[in-house]
């Protein structure tokens, strides 16, 4: 059997060789589909199928409260109320808690703004993660005042240690706190909900959260919970018993839990959520990309089998039987595939550094993605499976064949049956109809696309730089301090050459999620528990609305009195205003606002027109602002408005802050423009790569189209010259095999329309301010498509016009 495999083997590479044409075709078409599903599977991969850093990953969920009367999502957790589920659940085996938090690390290099994760002590033993240096932490250093150690990442102590195992039982400096190094992870290790994160960066050091005295009350949703499943408990049961705990607290706090529920989500779809549609989407793309060249190779075989119908009449005659004759062509198309296979395998290479390079920022886990055993084992049951699929139809097609009738031709050859023809033309329609799915995606994600791009941030961007800065509560543990820090910071930075205004937001639009919070109107009744009034709250310094170019609609802004002490004043924006004054003018009235122990009323002053905080295809939320001396922030966001290029003001920003501290680091430095096209990376990445499956969908259909046509002129040839000896002109000829192709690609449009229509709805979380049913891209991607096929038909038919009648009728 094995010698018999291998002879069919050499007997493939022949053959082959005796049609390089064909054979380098039909490889290359496979090479671009196996290659591109190889690149978009070693990142899907990656991102949601690798298995994950922690022990039995299936049993983690994520448990966070939601308020099922309000819109936006709350993904964050009270203290109060995880420390009761922790204590009286029985689902669970173990609880942990935690939140990321920027910080200032000082005393080993240069200081450096970094991301801290602040978890309970128990989060890595939940996890099943154990550092590769050190220790974890213990139950006793989640206690105030025995909580200062840290663990640090692997990456971190590369950069800040160069590795050195002395590293451990040393100290560093987060915001001028000491904490003694007790263990360092492994290098890839990563525990980070990006979703609700404050930094958007994974954490380099995590530290014990200790929660204090006031954190049993019910007030504030500020963590996050991670729940490892007990043995035998399924995640249903887990669910059931949340809600009734999240049932039980809404009865014994009205005020603060009426209307919050509770939520539990397997961790992987936490970890990979924000890509998982789109990386799905660009999976289902490469897939109809290798169908329509699986198709395209078929229907090449199909060609190619047909002028071979000697050569398998000549081996039936001689005995061999039609499983000998099948198992020889699907042979040789196994040949054809694996070659692809090999080469695609090169192209994926290529195509995976170009995924990693291309990815916005933040969005993959570039470290992760390579081409693996795992991957390279995909792409070889993938060229398998595609020597089948694209095979078996020319082999069963070719084996089935009757002697007498294929040598009675003598000399002149065999014609295809017409069995074989409209199978050829079948597989044109297939691949038009394919193409038509991708093209009409690309063109709904395009569109997308543009129309977000015209959205209106609700400011000017362009000529505007951001910088932030996070004070160290030991330095500057009073609001004089602070305020005064910043006042004397921004007169500097507005000093300087080519600044015209200058100024700063805890919570500067694009940069981070905005601070929410509940409040009330004065003389007002006050909204029922579980449906209270919710805002965001920015704090600012002044200028801030002519420096980030966000216009005034009525009253004024904050005068210099208000931005040296409190006044208790705050301006509105336009989202808020309508909402909760539609008939009445918001000036002079008072909000009560929820962020500070003591609140007084706030008497609004103004109002302004609307920002999009964190997307461009995000609505406007109700937001307050407040003057900064009203709410000191410890954490802020300077944005400087220059004359030219942003950037060049850069050094003499950090040389203004170092001249007052030179302990506090300077981060985030980047220009508004690209905080803008940060957001809108996603959406560039998803559509440009679309729109390449895209493009070379339309190639492979064109290609199919052209080789149709080519093959059925080349066919006609004696039927064509007899007409054109009876008369019949060159645009009739023409006409004639445009016709035929044009009916082709007419058909496979109407089958792509339909299936399209359907398919799309799968983009709908991808799309914004367009229907994935557009009746105007699916137009556009018809008429493409047509005018295409039409394209790849017009050099046949130009060929068969120049049929010369006298040499096709003495040829026949």
């Amino acid at each position: 059997m094995l010698n018999s495999l291998l002879r069919d083997l050499r007997f493939g590479w022949r053959m082959l060789a005796k049609s390089p044409a064909f054979a380098a075709v039909a490889v290359a078409t496979l090479a671009l589909g196996i290659g591109a599903n190889t690149a978009i599977f070693s990142v899907v991969y990656a991102t949601m199928l690798r298995p994950l850093p922690y022990r039995q990953p299936d049993r983690l969920v994520m448990v966070w409260e939601n308020n099922r009367l309000h819109s936006r999502p709350h993904n964050v957790v009270s203290p109060a109320n995880f420390l009761v589920w922790r204590g009286e659940n029985s689902v669970f085996d173990q609880m942990a808690g935690f939140q990321e938090q920027p910080a200032n690390l000082t005393g080993a290099g240069e200081p450096e703004r970094i991301a801290v994760e602040y978890a309970t002590s128990n989060l890595f033993s939940l996890l099943g993660a154990n550092p590769a240096m050190g220790r974890a932490f213990t139950a006793e250093e989640g206690i105030q005042g025995r909580d200062q150690v840290a663990i640090l990442s692997y990456g971190l102590w590369q950069r800040r240690f160069g590795g050195d195992p002395r590293a451990i039982g040393k100290t560093i400096r987060l915001n001028g706190n000491p904490l003694t190094i007790v263990g360092v992870m492994p290098r890839g290790f990563q525990f980070f909900i990006k979703s609700s994160s404050l930094t958007g960066e994974a954490p380099d050091v995590w530290a014990p959260l200790a929660f204090a005295a006031d954190d049993r009350l019910p007030h504030g949703r500020w963590m996050k919970a991670v729940a490892r499943l007990k043995p035998g408990v399924t995640f249903g049961a887990a669910q059931e018993q949340m809600n009734r705990m999240a049932a039980s607290l809404a009865q014994k706090f009205p005020d603060f839990d009426t209307g919050w529920g509770v939520n539990l989500a397997p961790i992987r779809e936490e970890l990979t959520g924000a890509v998982r549609p789109a990386l799905l989407v660009l999976f289902a793309a490469v897939g109809l990309v290798l169908l329509i060249a699986c198709a395209n190779v078929a229907s090449l075989m199909l060609a190619r089998g047909a002028s071979r119908g000697r050569e398998m009449a000549v081996r039936t005659a001689l005995g061999a039987g039609r499983g000998r004759l099948l198992r020889q062509l699907l042979t040789e198309s196994m040949v054809v595939s694996l070659a692809g296979g090999a080469l695609g395998v090169e192209l994926a290479y290529a195509g995976t550094r170009g995924l990693v390079a291309l990815a916005p920022k933040g969005l993959l886990d570039l470290t992760s993605i390579h081409l693996n055993g795992l991957v390279l084992g995909f792409t070889a049951g993938l060229s398998i499976l595609t020597g089948i699929l694209f095979g078996l139809a020319p082999a069963l097609g070719g084996s089935r064949v009757h002697p007498q009738d294929a040598l009675k031709e003598g000399g002149r050859g065999t014609s295809p049956g017409r069995t074989s023809q409209r199978v050829r033309s079948v597989l044109v329609v297939v691949e038009v109809a394919l193409a038509l799915v991708l093209v009409a995606g690309a063109g709904l994600l395009i569109r997308s696309l543009e129309l977000l791009e015209e959205v209106n941030p609700g400011f000017q961007p362009g000529n505007l730089l951001t910088a932030k800065l996070l004070l160290p509560q030991s330095k500057y543990g009073n609001d004089a301090g602070r305020v005064a820090f910043f006042g004397q910071l921004l007169g500097r930075v507005r000093a300087m050459p080519g600044v015209r205004s200058a100024s700063g937001d805890a919570f500067v639009p694009f940069t981070t999620i905005a601070a929410g919070t509940d409040f009330t109107i004065v003389g007002r009744p006050a909204p029922p528990p579980g449906n209270k009034w919710i805002t965001d709250v920015h704090v600012v310094f002044s200028d801030y609305f002519q420096t980030m170019g966000m216009p005034l609609v009525r009253g004024r802004e904050f005068d210099a009195a208000e931005q040296t002490a409190e006044r208790h004043v705050v301006i509105i924006n336009e989202a808020l205003a309508r909402r909760y004054f539609a008939n009445e003018n918001p000036l002079g009235r008072q909000l009560v606002i929820d962020m500070k122990d003591e609140n007084p009323p706030s008497t609004i002053v103004g109002v302004v027109d609307n920002v999009r905080q964190l997307g461009l295809d995000e609505a406007p939320h109700p937001t307050v602002y407040w003057p900064y001396p009203e709410l000191p922030y410890l954490a802020m966001t300077l944005v400087v408005r220059t004359g030219g290029d942003p950037t060049g003001a850069a050094p003499a920003l950090r040389a203004q802050v170092a001249s007052l501290d030179p302990d506090l680091p300077v981060a985030g430095v980047q220009t508004m423009d690209d905080w803008l096209g940060d957001s809108l990376a996603r959406a560039r990445f998803a559509a440009a790569l679309l729109g390449l499956f895209a493009l070379i969908a339309l190639a492979l259909a064109a290609v199919g189209v052209y080789s149709v046509m080519a093959y059925a002129v080349s066919e006609r040839t004696h039927e064509i010259g007899i007409r054109m000896a009876l008369g019949a002109e060159r645009a009739d000829v023409l006409r004639l095999v445009l016709a035929r192709g044009a009916g082709l690609a007419l058909a496979g449009v109407a089958a792509g329309l339909a299936g399209g229509l359907a398919v799309t709805r799968s983009l709908e979380s991808l799309l914004y301010g367009v229907q994935p049913t557009d009746s105007a891209t699916f137009a556009s991607g018809a008429a493409l498509l047509v005018a295409v096929a039409l394209a790849a038909c017009y050099l046949p038919a130009r060929r068969a016009t120049r049929t010369d009648p006298v040499a096709a009728l003495r040829n026949e």
